[in-house]
């Protein structure tokens, strides 16, 4: 992540120029120096307005990263711990560039605790690692359910939905199964990397994104994606069995085992491995399998988390 997208930094610098260009041109066409005088009010109240967002990330950018939240990434990551310390820098940068933008709560707007928003800002950060210029597709932000999971009628406690990924609202997730997401260990299980999936796969899709994978030329991500559903042998697949119900699901289940456990996704399946890898602009094998030899800090976020766990 940007701290100035390069998207808001485009239009900014646009309307800068411009506001000032047509009070210059309304001033020479009318002969009426006050035009141009208001055209710069203008472009002072926009700056005013337009700046908010980018300072704001800024000031998230160099707010210490406390100390509680490292321990915290080093007993629940895998991902995290395997980098390098320049990885991890920019990995704590976009965790605070995403709990700065991003509105996190529980049902009825409740907050939650800060390990839980931690990992949430944690899968999106894991994610995002390899695509600095993407944003994170939540313009709605992320509602957190109590329990493992939630109805269809998003009653908590009731039916078996741990997460959900609606077009029109923000990512759904149950607490306690995002709390067990981050506790096993290569074991191809996340809900916010599943769920986080599909709302990059529809930005993915209407976006236009080409990718080469194994073809001769760029195609579209949608195509590339089809192809890959319908050549996957599900009777052999290290996938599990909602992989094959469509083309979104069979997305979701391989982002969670390419982040959770890449070895032997790439191993059992190299040209989708080939295909995630081109599309996250990452492989994560290598820092997660040294994450995983690493002693996981104090211990301290393990209690965190067996604490809300049975709480």
């Amino acid at each position: 992540m940007r701290i100035v997208p390069g998207f808001d930094l485009f239009f900014i610098g646009l309307y800068a120029l411009l506001i000032p260009l047509v009070g210059l041109v309304a001033w020479l066409v009318t002969g009426i120096p006050a035009l141009f005088a208001l055209a710069l009010a203008m472009l002072a109240a926009y700056l005013l307005l337009a700046l908010r967002r980018p300072l704001r990330r800024r000031q998230a950018v160099h707010a210490p990263f406390p100390g509680e939240w490292r321990e915290f990434l080093l007993s629940r990551s895998p991902f995290y711990r395997g980098l390098d310390d320049s990885g991890r820098q920019r990995f704590e940068r976009d965790v605070r560039l995403f709990l700065a933008e991003t509105r996190i709560a529980g049902s009825g707007g409740a907050p939650v605790s800060w390990p839980t928003e931690l990992l949430v800002a944690a899968g999106a950060a894991t994610m995002l690692h390899g695509r600095p210029d993407w944003e994170p597709p939540l313009l709605d932000g992320v509602t957190v359910y109590p329990g493992f999971a939630f109805d269809r009628n998003y009653r908590p406690g009731r039916g078996s939905i741990a997460g959900q990924a609606p077009a029109g609202g923000p990512l759904l997730v149950a607490e306690k199964s995002l709390l067990e997401g981050f506790a096993g260990e290569r074991d191809g299980i996340n809900v916010m990397i599943h769920e986080l999936a599909h709302y990059f796969d529809l930005e993915a899709r209407k976006g236009g994104l080409r990718i080469v994978a194994d073809s001769v030329r760029p195609i579209p991500w949608s195509v590339a994606i089809e192809k890959a559903y319908e050549r996957h042998d599900f009777a052999a697949s290290p996938l599990p069995d909602y992989a094959a119900r469509n083309e979104a699901e069979f997305f979701a289940c391989a982002s969670e085992l390419f982040f959770e456990d890449p070895i032997r996704l790439g191993a059992s399946c190299p040209r989708l491995f080939s295909l995630l890898e081109e599309f996250y602009g990452q492989d994560p094998s290598g820092n997660v399998l040294a994450g995983t030899h690493q002693t996981p800090g104090s211990g301290a976020g393990n209690a965190v988390v067996r604490g809300m766990l049975n709480g």
